[in-house]
């Protein structure tokens, strides 16, 4: 009997189907998609996760003594790779942070039992880059600084619960480099200091009211 063109390209798809789908399922077969528990896993000394003799590929799990759940991450190659989230005993989550091979890299975020944010700062490569947020329980913004190359660089500044400036300092590769002004409450300086390079140079005092504190009126810095 001679095989219609019909029926010959139906066989042929469904082999080519089969033949696919099990290429897939071998190259994913290193992968694990069921979380594992950290306590099954081996660490090397160049922060490399092995299982079962071979480095790690797919989902780990921690656990508090309570059974609750305390930590979530994934590892790729056996180094951390993804996202990492951590809970309290009470099940709040408290932490989340992004890695790529092995390092953080990424935002780190803290976070209080009500949900509220902590304070949060920009990682590339495992080294702090970028904005560092720190808030107050209210939510409202506690401190604002820069970081380059894991070092404080540019404008730091520190808040009062109702908003306004107490601190404002200028840092330059991890050294207070400039003006750095302290306030009181009322908004009046409390005192200015000059550094450079770390080094303080300079530095005057007010009282509450705005008169100089000591002998030596202040100077416009």
């Amino acid at each position: 009997m001679i095989q219609s063109p019909t029926n010959g390209c139906l066989q042929l798809t469904v082999f080519l189907f089969a033949h696919l789908s099990l290429a897939h399922a071998l190259g994913q077969s290193d992968q694990t998609t069921t979380p594992i528990e950290e306590a099954q896993l081996k660490e090397t000394s160049g922060e490399v996760y092995f299982y079962e003799g071979k480095s790690y590929t797919g989902l780990v799990v921690k656990t508090h003594p309570n059974k609750k759940k305390a930590e979530s991450y994934s590892l790729k190659n056996g180094k951390l790779n993804g996202v990492w989230k951590g809970w309290d005993e009470e099940g709040n989550l408290v932490g989340q942070a992004e890695y790529q091979n092995g390092k953080i890299h990424g935002k780190f975020l803290q976070l209080r039992k009500t949900g509220g944010r902590e304070f949060e700062v920009n990682y590339v490569n495992g080294v702090e880059n970028g904005a560092f947020r720190r808030w107050f329980d209210d939510g409202k913004l506690w401190v604002i600084e820069n970081y380059l190359a894991g070092k404080l660089d540019g404008v730091s500044t520190t808040y009062f619960p109702d908003g306004k400036i107490q601190v404002s300092a200028e840092y330059r590769a991890g050294k207070k480099h400039g003006l750095e002004i302290h306030r009181y409450e009322n908004g009046q300086p409390r005192w200015e200091a000059v550094y450079e390079e770390g080094k303080l140079k300079t530095k005057l005092r007010w009282k509450r009211d705005g008169t100089p504190s000591g002998q030596n009126p202040p100077k416009i810095l």
